[in-house]
């Protein structure tokens, strides 16, 4: 898709463009204090996922090397679950996805289309509280003007200010990179809070099917210390309140651990988009490497 290569070569224009850090941060130089002066926003992303920073994504600069970083292999992932199902009947495809972030989901999703040859139309709707988005957000709606997809972005809480479809249909949630993120900055009653609200959400506004794509650490059972262990208690409370689902566990070939769940690899783990030959920052991140769950409500 030349459209992620267009959208990567303006983040990698507007990433190379900001000053040294000790003269543009705005979160009281925290970089300089972590002894980075040189504008190399590499060592922040570190920190945010894996020594849980205190600032998360509180920086422009930080979402433009988040996307050179992550989005080719994020849409990947997306592909590899979603070009198993047919679109020939779905004329409209309806999308929410909670947390969206920059939205990298959409471009899986416009990608399988076209590996499908479909005509379907995407709906799509994203939710994310953090304003640092904003700017990716618009230049990603640009860079996929042509294809006429419905794509809107909002920095308002879902489970409050859902704006809906025509159709009162969600045909997919999308839960993409977002639990383990909840686990990290959430406490323990805030997250049986936030599963409960989404199992309510799913109930009340007629959802299909949940897609979580997330990191492939499994966690311990009975504890909510991973993306997957809160995605095994969303299971059992949509189950406890009647609802017939059916359950499909994906991971990829090089996944360390898998619980008893059953779950199937996919065939490979290559990443299925163009890479922007200038873009220096996708080290270690050039193959698809999460776990991936689906939820078909029956």
């Amino acid at each position: 898709m030349i459209e992620l290569i267009n959208l990567q070569k303006r983040c990698l224009e507007l990433y190379n463009r900001y000053l040294e850090c000790s003269q543009n941060c705005t979160l009281n130089q925290y970089c300089v204090n972590k002894a980075c002066n040189i504008g190399d926003c590499t060592r922040c992303l570190y920190d945010i996922h894996h020594n849980n920073a205190d600032f998360h994504y509180s920086c422009t600069k930080i979402t433009y090397l988040y996307t050179l970083r992550f989005f080719n292999r994020f849409a990947s992932e997306i592909v590899h679950m979603l070009v198993r199902f047919r679109y020939d009947n779905i004329k409209d495809l309806n999308v929410v996805s909670l947390g969206c972030g920059p939205g990298s989901e959409i471009y899986g999703i416009i990608k399988t289309l076209l590996l499908k040859k479909a005509s379907t139309i995407l709906h799509y709707e994203g939710h994310d509280l953090n304003l640092y988005w904003n700017h990716v957000q618009e230049i990603s709606i640009q860079c996929l003007s042509k294809f006429h997809h419905e794509i809107s972005f909002y920095n308002t809480d879902l489970f409050t200010d859902f704006h809906g479809f025509a159709n009162g249909t969600i045909h997919l949630l999308m839960l993409n990179y977002l639990l383990s993120d909840a686990v990290f900055f959430m406490t323990e009653k805030m997250k049986f809070q936030f599963i409960d609200n989404i199992a309510t959400f799913i109930v009340e506004k007629n959802v299909k099917c949940v897609f979580f794509n997330d990191i492939n650490f499994y966690g311990e059972p009975n504890k909510l210390n991973s993306g997957t262990q809160m995605m095994k208690l969303l299971i059992n409370v949509l189950g406890s309140k009647g609802i017939g689902l059916k359950i499909l566990y994906y991971c990829f070939k090089k996944d360390p651990y898998r619980g008893t769940e059953g779950w199937i690899k996919h065939n490979d783990d290559m990443n299925l988009l163009l890479k922007l030959p200038d873009n220096i920052y996708m080290n270690n991140v050039d193959f698809c490497n999460s776990k991936q769950i689906i939820i078909i409500i029956k």
